[in-house]
């Protein structure tokens, strides 16, 4: 099953602004890139990221297929659990999702819209420190004990209230001219 996601989310994953996933794209040089609804370009991912065509001249592109902080990664605070159990307090924020190092969102209860993955890396933590997270580009609902709600924006194009009003032809379609 493909993957696809819109020029915001490919330049976040490339490394590059939007303006320039839009300049390669009239080029022909995103592969599989597709217009739908007449308006709005969506781009399959090949392990992760958009597959780009060389040029004959110029410098060489410096794509980064590292992992990119562009993801949504949802992080466990060990010490507000720690103190909630000695304090028998349950009023502390032990989630947090993140883009990067930048804080979105603290609560105790997370939905996510979407795929996502569990990664355990203790040779190579994350950034905070961190050797447990989950990656996601999906949405994300985040419930707070004061009953404050809250939603990460997605990273994908289609959310699902999106994916109903796209006819199941044009995926069809659309996923046999990308294969």
């Amino acid at each position: 099953m493909f993957m696809f996601v819109g020029t915001t989310e490919a330049a976040s994953l490339l490394n590059i602004s939007a303006q320039r996933v839009r300049v390669l794209i009239k080029e022909g040089r995103i592969q599989g890139a597709r217009k739908i609804n007449g308006r709005t370009w969506v781009i399959p991912l090949y392990k992760g990221m958009p597959r780009i065509s060389s040029r004959k001249r110029g410098p060489k592109p410096n794509w980064h297929s590292y992992r990119h902080c562009g993801k949504n990664t949802i992080h466990f605070d060990r010490n507000s659990i720690a103190t909630n159990k000695k304090e028998k307090n349950t009023d502390l924020d032990v989630m947090s999702v993140k883009r990067g190092s930048k804080n979105l969102a603290k609560g105790h209860e997370i939905e996510i819209h979407g795929p996502c993955k569990i990664v355990y890396r203790p040779e190579k933590p994350h950034s905070c420190g961190a050797t447990v997270w989950i990656e996601t580009l999906a949405t994300a609902t985040v419930f707070n004990f004061d009953g404050k709600i809250e939603r990460v924006n997605t990273m994908w194009i289609w959310e699902e209230e999106e994916m109903w009003k796209i006819k199941k032809k044009n995926i069809e379609q659309l996923i046999q001219e990308v294969s």
